[in-house]
């Protein structure tokens, strides 16, 4: 039985009779060099391993607790626009909360309604606070950023 070839080596068949064997003195021809993959950089690879280690990417997690790379340059707009969304779920959900908590109860049915109208005034009057948090948020992102670039 005969077993595949490994990738780092190149296959020679086996010939039938001994005087396919290199004469004495005579080396064996060179063993191929793989390349690295499409768009992967370097040279020859070494035998056995046809692609380049791969490098460790960025992540969040690894930037977050990293403070020699620039976390704030890479992932400033991240944060903002998560920071921005929270904000508003925020102030959609008090205003909700406002409308089913001032609805009137039944006694009854044992359910409450839900008022409206205090839905719709709490998010108007909620709205100034809300962006300006927003507003904060984004200040501060930049304050971080340009602080950074200086240092």
């Amino acid at each position: 039985m005969t077993q595949p070839p490994n990738p780092g080596q190149p296959f020679y068949p086996q010939q039938p009779s001994a005087p396919s064997a290199p004469a004495t003195g005579q080396p064996y021809p060179p063993q191929q060099q793989f390349q690295g993959g499409p768009g992967a950089p370097g040279g020859p690879g070494a035998p056995g391993q046809p692609f380049p280690p791969a490098q460790a990417g960025d992540s969040f997690m690894g930037n977050l607790f990293d403070t020699a790379k620039p976390f704030a340059e890479k992932f400033g707009k991240v944060f903002f626009y998560i920071a921005a969304a929270a904000l508003i779920v925020s102030w959609f959900y008090s205003a909700y909360n406002t409308g089913e908590a001032n609805g009137t109860y039944d006694t009854d049915t044992l359910s409450r309604s839900f008022n409206f109208g205090r839905f719709l005034l709490s998010l108007l009057l909620d709205a100034p606070w809300t962006f300006v948090q927003i507003g904060l948020v984004r200040l501060f992102v930049e304050l971080v950023i340009n602080s950074g670039k200086k240092n």
